[in-house]
């Protein structure tokens, strides 16, 4: 499993543009299973961290389950908020 490379900031914020994508993928018709390879190629992490990603983004859950679920994998909060900083 590579490193998910989203930080805190861009995960609890679901107007944020990762989430968007996302939804604009969903709205142009991908498949489910095409939306989650692209999250893994831009953002790393394994399937299950993309179908939560993907989950968020379209409702179904909360960011809190994706942070619990990266908490019990050892990801640090801090991995990605490099790209978090772009958005301020």
């Amino acid at each position: 499993m590579t490193i998910f490379s989203l930080g805190r900031k861009a995960i609890i914020n679901e107007s944020s543009m990762e989430y968007d994508w996302i939804r604009r993928q969903v709205e142009e018709g991908f498949e489910k299973a095409e939306i989650i390879n692209s999250i893994l190629r831009c953002y790393g992490g394994d399937e299950e961290i993309a179908a939560l990603f993907y989950s968020i983004a379209v409702g179904d859950s909360s960011p809190g389950v994706l942070l619990t679920h990266l908490s019990l994998c050892d990801w640090s909060p801090l991995q990605g908020e490099h790209m978090d900083s772009m958005d301020s």
